[in-house]
């Protein structure tokens, strides 16, 4: 879920603010604005919009869940 979302344009930067679904912690993930536009376009996929951002990273940006939360909602069996 979505908190709170700042760009800077004077940086060319996108703020997004997500809270985990699972354990309620604030995250916080900056990136190129562009890079985000192209994403939320759907001109490219999030890995190839954010190469720089780790996997973990971009499920966040995806999903606000962390990968610790994720691991626990959902086991490897």
């Amino acid at each position: 879920m979505a908190l709170f979302n700042f760009s800077n344009e004077s940086r060319n930067t996108y703020v997004q603010t997500n809270m985990c679904r699972h354990c309620k912690e604030i995250n916080s993930i900056i990136v190129d604005m562009d890079a985000f536009t192209q994403w939320r376009t759907g001109k490219l996929f999030i890995q190839d919009a954010f190469p720089h951002l780790s996997a973990d990273d971009r499920e966040v940006m995806i999903s606000g869940t962390h990968i610790a939360c994720w691991n626990e909602m959902f086991p490897e069996e």
